[in-house]
């Protein structure tokens, strides 16, 4: 077959490219007791070769498959490379997930070793050691005092592995050297919004064509800091972390979430990837700031913010620098306002981009004015996972760009999103009905995604195409379009909107905790919400939630706007099943958990 790019196919070939910039650059970036500390291109290179041989040394071969278990840290990467060089397969378990998860992922993938972070992640596992049927090792990164002989830590592996790399016949290279491109790289389980994960299996030329797709692209400059926070288990992530190295990146893993302002301030990151929340978390939090500064200061920000998106209409989104009248006031307001907005993410930002969920456009056009350039992209973990991405050069708002090169497109008559490309999946592992169902027999991948190419070729996600709701009048409504509407108030954190075979629609809302307690506080008499439960019991809440509703969904048609509401008594969480592992809405599970709740609000 001919490609657009001249691919390298395997995963050792891209680190063995990665290490021609040189032995010595810093490569992965952690912090301990509050300093930073490195390991070099050298120490990955070398760490990677005694993980591997390590789990030789335990009695593991060419395609068995390893677990992880952990947070973001070097030895995740370090172990995933050490499969991809021996010809194991690596199988990422979200750190969030629960036991009954991890013991269908271990059992179902027939994982022979696991590797788990600390002791939190240890003891999820160690009471169904009875049920693992094929696991044999656990491997504890954290040095841990389990004196059971199936449990031993990374140091232990590190020590069996330099004892197996002198007595082996074969070098890492050696053994590298003969995987196939089709050789079964990683087994990645979908969170799923329902029913158990299925298994995505990622050849060795699915993930390397990816990584090549996305540099061809993009064109990310070599040797600059990325900053690394959304969850390796996470194939977005873990692509990034791939492409990144190879083009000579120092990545930093962030300590948590919630100290990524903090990190972003000491690694003034050139790059990263993220999802739409954090961004509009960052917004919201500014806009907050500004209102209750003086008038004086709000005046000079909403006139800086209305220069800004002029600039990015007319030069800014297609990377022009602006110029005349425009140029001159913009030069002020980023001197005045877009200056403090960049320093945010470290002052020396380049680019990131966002995927998961849409961006709104309102933030990306803003935080393009402040000189932090996001641009937009889609993909699934079937396709490895990136397909799309916004041109640096044409950012259109509201796309997730043009397909990477190489990668297919095409649009059914219901408006679903068809793709194809060397990075497509194998199929799914040990379900042949669905990978049939998914992949057709042309080679088509079945995303499930609506949407349609615009005259340019861009890419606009509409919806799910189970999701669609067709009313009792006939109406067909995008939730997701409805939901972005209504979220966009700073007071609903999120929401479920429901109507399908209906004679109009309802919502199950989750109020924003942080920005209501702020608002309490200004009310005369001030109201106190010490906690969530407090939240929902108000009326003052429901009021100002349904004064919210009006406002933003006023560009919605009258049949797409919701009737009634209901405030969910708890947020949506992982771990009340209303969210999958990377942090997506079961819709399905929700309108279950309130079908009650929700047949009352019919009865109005």
């Amino acid at each position: 077959m001919n490609y657009q790019v001249d691919y390298l196919k395997t995963m050792p070939e891209i680190f063995a490219d990665a290490m021609l910039g040189g032995l010595d650059r810093k490569a992965l970036n952690y912090k301990v007791n509050g300093a930073w500390k490195s390991y070099t291109y050298q120490d990955v290179y070398e760490h990677l070769q005694l993980v591997g041989f390590g789990l030789r040394a335990l009695g593991l071969g060419e395609g068995d498959k390893v677990a992880i278990l952990s947070e973001n840290r070097p030895e995740w990467c370090m172990t995933d490379w050490a499969c991809a060089h021996f010809n194991m397969v690596s199988v990422p378990i979200y750190q969030t997930s629960i036991p009954r998860q991890i013991e269908y992922i271990l059992n179902h993938a027939e994982c022979k070793a696991l590797i788990v972070s600390n002791k939190d992640q240890a003891e999820k596992v160690i009471p169904l050691k009875s049920k693992l049927k094929h696991l044999k090792y656990m491997v504890c990164l954290d040095d841990l005092n389990y004196q059971d002989a199936w449990i031993l830590s990374f140091r232990e592996l590190l020590k069996k592995g330099d004892a197996e790399k002198e007595r082996s016949s074969l070098s890492m290279q050696e053994i590298a050297q003969k995987i196939k491109p089709d050789a079964l790289w990683s087994i990645i389980y979908t969170s799923g919004t329902s029913g158990n994960p299925k298994g995505v299996m990622i050849s060795h030329f699915n993930i390397a064509s990816n990584v090549q797709q996305s540099q061809a692209a993009i064109g990310f400059q070599k040797d600059k800091r990325w900053l690394s926070f959304l969850p390796l288990s996470h194939s977005f992530e873990r692509v990034t972390s791939l492409f990144s190295l190879w083009v000579g990146a120092e990545i930093y893993y962030a300590e948590s979430i919630a100290k990524v302002s903090e990190n972003l301030k000491e690694v003034k990151p050139q790059y990263m990837t993220t999802v739409p929340l954090l961004l509009e978390k960052i917004y919201s939090a500014v806009l907050e700031q500004v209102n209750n500064g003086s008038a004086a200061k709000q005046k000079i920000f909403y006139w800086a913010k209305q220069v800004g998106q002029e600039a990015v209409r007319k030069y800014l989104a297609d990377n022009k620098k602006p110029a005349g009248a425009i140029g001159i006031q913009y030069a002020l307001a980023r001197r005045l306002v877009f200056g403090t907005i960049a320093k945010i993410f470290g002052g020396e930002f380049i680019q990131c981009v966002s995927g998961g969920a849409p961006l709104s456009a309102e933030v990306g056009s803003f935080f393009l004015a402040a000189g932090v350039r996001i641009i937009e992209g889609y993909g699934l973990t079937e396709m490895s996972p990136v397909t799309h991405v916004n041109d640096n050069n044409h950012i259109k708002f509201g796309t997730v760009g043009k397909a990477l090169p190489d990668v297919q497109t095409k649009i059914l008559e219901d408006g679903e999103i068809l793709l194809n490309g060397p990075n497509r999946m194998l199929g799914y592992y040990k379900n042949e009905e669905e990978t049939k169902a998914s992949v057709d027999k042309d080679g088509w991948f079945h995303t499930g995604d609506i949407g349609y190419l615009d005259e340019e070729g861009y890419l606009k996600i509409t919806d799910r195409k189970k999701n669609i709701i067709v009313t009792a009048g006939g109406k067909n409504i995008a939730p997701a379009a409805v939901e972005r509407e209504i979220t966009s108030s700073k007071y609903i954190d999120q929401a479920v909107v429901v109507g399908d075979r209906r004679k109009y629609l309802v919502a199950i809302l989750v109020p924003n905790i942080e920005f209501f307690k702020k608002w309490g506080l200004l009310q005369d008499p001030p109201l106190e919400f010490n906690n969530y439960a407090d939240l929902v019991k108000s009326r003052d809440v429901e009021k100002l939630i349904q004064q919210e509703l009006d406002v933003h969904q006023q560009g919605l048609a009258r049949y797409e706007q919701i009737k009634y509401f209901l405030l969910a008594p708890q947020p949506f969480s992982i771990e009340g099943g209303e969210l999958t592992a990377s942090m997506k809405i079961k819709r399905n599970e929700v309108i279950r958990k309130y079908q009650a709740e929700i047949e009352e609000l019919y009865k109005n």
